[in-house]
C-alpha cells in the first residue's frame, strides 16, 4: 500500500459517522447491511448523508456495494483497513 492510499483510508475513517458505519459493516461481516439497517443502527440520518458517507468509504476502498434483488447491500473491505495498519507498522519498524 502506498502512502496516498493509507492516507485516504485514515482520512475516510477520521470522520465519526463514517467510522461508526465502517464498524457496523465490519460487525455484519459477509452478510453486509442495507442502507435502512445502517440508518436504524445509527439513529436518524438522512439518506443523502448516508449515501455521501458510503461513497467516501467506497472511494477509500473500505466498502463495496452489491445489488441483491431490489436491495443494495454494503460490505466492509477489512483487507484495505488491515493493509493500512500494516503500512503504519512497517513504517514504524523501519524508523
Amino acid at each position: 500500500m502506498k502512502a496516498e492510499e493509507a492516507a485516504a483510508v485514515f482520512n475516510a475513517l477520521g470522520q465519526k459517522s463514517r467510522l461508526k458505519i465502517f464498524k457496523l459493516m465490519t460487525k455484519a461481516g459477509e452478510q453486509g447491511l442495507t442502507p435502512t439497517q445502517i440508518i436504524e443502527s445509527l439513529g436518524e440520518m438522512p439518506r443523502n448523508t448516508l449515501s455521501f458517507h458510503l461513497n467516501a468509504l467506497a472511494q477509500a476502498g473500505l466498502c463495496v456495494s452489491e445489488r441483491l434483488g431490489r436491495q443494495i447491500i454494503y460490505k466492509a473491505k477489512d483487507k484495505t483497513f488491515k493493509k493500512a495498519v500494516k503500512f503504519l507498522q512497517k513504517d514504524a519498524e523501519s524508523e
